[in-house]
């Protein structure tokens, strides 16, 4: 397996610790719903719309119970490295041919932090950048055809 398709599989590692505080939440809210639907004792149309509301969001924590244990199972925590290239957790600025620039943080959905748009490494344009440096013009085939982006800058994870 390669460097790059090694860190297609790795979160950083405050990625790794919002996804277990994630599931010890989610568990302990589903435990919660749990109990109250075991302790309604009436059988009105109040209580059964609760029921069912309760029910549903218990398979909402369940389907992201089960994707956050899938991801922790399958990736492992990216390890540090240079502060100028571009890794799994990056923040990177990119700038376009047209000379806009934008802002990505590399890495799962998971990896999302604020307002800065996850770019996924499994995309072309996250695995032509991983691994390079500020400076770098990187060349990736996009929907339109190839495109060039010049790596701007390079934040920590």
């Amino acid at each position: 397996m390669s460097l790059i398709d090694h860190q297609i599989h790795q979160l950083s590692a405050s990625a790794r610790k919002r996804l277990e505080k994630d599931e010890i939440d989610l568990t302990a809210r589903r435990a919660e719903l749990v109990a109250e639907q075991g302790s309604e004792t009436g059988g009105d149309l109040v209580d059964q719309a609760s029921f069912a509301t309760q029910q549903i969001e218990i398979e909402s924590i369940d389907r992201r119970l089960s994707r956050i244990r899938e991801l922790l199972s399958a990736t492992t925590v990216a390890t540090d490295a240079p502060e100028d290239t571009v890794a799994v957790g990056s923040v990177v600025t990119l700038r376009f041919d047209d000379g806009s620039t934008e802002t990505y943080q590399v890495g799962l959905i998971e990896e999302q932090v604020d307002d800065v748009v996850a770019l996924t490494p499994t995309s072309p344009l996250g695995r032509a950048l991983l691994g390079q440096k500020v400076g770098d013009k990187v060349t990736y085939a996009a929907p339109v055809g190839e495109l060039t982006v010049e790596i701007v800058k390079v934040a920590g994870r």
